[in-house]
């Protein structure tokens, strides 16, 4: 029997809340109307609360909220919150049968933050600061889930972010049509000068398709080629790394340290893109990290700004942080404190902890009940071919 101390946890609570985005996302793959956010507390006995998050772009949300409060949540009670490593590994055993990744590592992440939310009070130091962050700043690039604007729209998108101080910036790329995507990346390469430019295909391709869509995006010298193919297919990523000139990236929908490595170890990528909330938190995610520094590749976050920017100040030599369009809370309104993004760049907060408090007022008017039913969208309903 686990003997009590003032650092044993108490209590979890689990909330689900699907908050509509204020622009839908559409990618090759997803459109994407709502974000479901799992909100979960932890109290110690000594009564202090620490607040972690998971969430998912409007599928599966209210299955992870279940899983942690039926199923992962009981397991926390009584153990102690300075033995992390140990807790995060019964509680992503616990979700290996049913399966290592996915739903199951969303729940464990929530459950993950907020441990080091606890652990960041306890110490009185930011999160960034106990793994080793030693910036207050970091710069962001700007993204957004765009392929569905026609390509006036986009270029008025991208100038847009431009105006506002950005540096860098990532498009999506898949229409049926790849003479498209060819003049949208050259509009907006226009708009941009020479400064960075990323594009991201969400998996939309096959490998011969692959390898014929990267030599025409060529010319325009983009940073990487992002998730050109599906994730699960990491012989073909490989085959495709040693013939094609656009370095690779991926990550965001890879969630084990295992699946990782298979990436790693076959060269099939050069920059590296673990999710914090899909790897299973912060715990997992770091560990990702160095990984890939062992091969020299660059770790570049992806998306979930908040929890992303505290993890890449750990990070030496990492690439800017993603700001995806409408994603980030304080795009959406949901925190008491909205984080400063201002030319290019993020603004870490000092505060103990993660730094994040939710504004449960705003946040509770999209409280899901776990019987939700979610009608999905079609992609296709949302694009404007104009030109």
């Amino acid at each position: 029997m686990a003997v009590l101390t003032p650092f044993s946890i108490a209590e979890v609570t689990v909330e689900v809340f699907r908050v509509p985005l204020v622009r839908p996302w559409v990618s090759a793959a997803h459109a994407i109307t709502h974000h479901e956010h799992i909100l979960i507390d932890i109290t110690l006995e000594n009564g202090m609360t620490g607040t972690g998050w998971s969430s998912t772009m409007g599928v599966g949300g209210v299955a992870v909220a279940a899983l942690a409060r039926s199923y992962l949540a009981p397991m926390c009670i009584g153990k102690n919150v300075f033995d992390h490593e140990a807790l995060w590994l019964s509680l992503w055993k616990r979700c290996h049968q049913p399966g290592s990744g996915g739903l199951g590592a969303l729940a464990v992440a929530g459950i993950d933050l907020a441990i080091w939310d606890l652990r960041g009070k306890l110490a009185g130091l930011p999160v960034r600061r106990l793994i080793g962050g030693g910036v207050d700043e970091l710069p962001v690039y700007a993204s957004a889930v765009n392929l569905h604007l026609g390509e006036q729209e986009l270029v008025e998108q991208t100038r847009a972010f431009l105006d506002a101080g950005n540096q860098l910036f990532k498009i999506k790329v898949g229409r049926d049509d790849p003479h498209e995507d060819v003049s949208r990346v050259a509009a907006v390469r226009k708009v941009i000068g020479n400064r960075p430019l990323m594009l991201d295909s969400n998996q939309r391709f096959k490998p011969g398709e692959a390898l014929r869509r990267i030599a025409m995006y060529e010319p325009f010298d983009p940073v990487w080629i992002e998730e050109p193919m599906i994730s699960e297919d990491a012989d073909s990523h490989a085959r495709l790394a040693r013939q094609c000139k656009i370095p690779i990236a991926l990550g965001e929908e890879v969630s084990t340290r295992y699946d990782f490595w298979r990436y790693v170890s076959s060269g099939a990528v050069s920059y590296l893109q673990p999710n914090v909330l899909k790897v299973g938190g912060i715990t997992e995610w770091l560990k990702i990290a160095h990984l890939g520094m062992t091969a020299n590749l660059t770790i570049a976050p992806h998306g979930a700004l908040e929890a992303s920017a505290i993890v890449a100040t750990a990070i030496p030599g990492c690439y800017a942080v993603e700001n995806i369009d409408g994603g980030a809370f304080t795009d959406q309104g949901i925190l008491e404190e909205p984080l400063k993004v201002q030319g290019g760049r993020i603004h870490l907060s000092d505060k103990p902890g993660l730094g994040i408090t939710f504004d449960r007022k705003a946040i509770g008017a999209y409280r899901a009940d776990f019987d939700t039913t979610v009608n999905l969208v079609d992609p296709g309903s949302f694009y404007n071919n104009g030109r």
